[in-house]
């Protein structure tokens, strides 16, 4: 008898817990979707200010190149260090000193998100660790262009 009683509060137990777990994973999903669409919209505002001059409002490119459908849009670090640092060579300024990380952030996860890109978001966080590292010379600016 006990043994049933210590079985079927384990189950009780068991089930209360996936339950939670369950709640807890569809809170999280929800919240980063929140998450993404705040920054896609903060982003898009940014994006038409600063980029849509070059690439185009809807990433078609111009002067810049398009960003839809652009591999390269794909690498967070790439992004980031091309937003950051830019490519005077190819006439792209660096927005590093223009940008806070926050804003940065928002204008790579519209540009990742928008026309088609799927790429997910980009946090504060990463535009921080990215802007610590600096281009030491122009082989890596370059490389990033390429």
């Amino acid at each position: 008898m006990k043994n049933r009683i210590n079985t079927k509060l384990a189950s009780i137990l068991v089930s209360g817990m996936l339950a939670t777990s369950a709640v807890s994973a569809q809170e999280a999903a929800t919240s980063k979707e929140e998450a993404l669409a705040t920054l896609v919209e903060q982003g898009e505002e940014l994006f038409i200010d600063f980029c849509a001059g070059c690439h185009g409002d809807n990433g078609e490119g111009g002067a810049g190149p398009a960003l839809l459908k652009n591999a390269k849009v794909e690498s967070r670090s790439a992004l980031l260090f091309q937003i950051l640092f830019g490519a005077t060579d190819h006439g792209m300024p660096p927005f590093a000193s223009v940008l806070t990380d926050e804003e940065i952030a928002a204008i790579a996860t519209y540009v990742r998100n928008s026309w088609d890109n799927e790429y997910g978001i980009v946090l504060a966080r990463s535009v921080e660790m990215r802007r610590a590292t600096e281009p030491e010379g122009e082989g890596e600016a370059e490389a990033a262009t390429n």
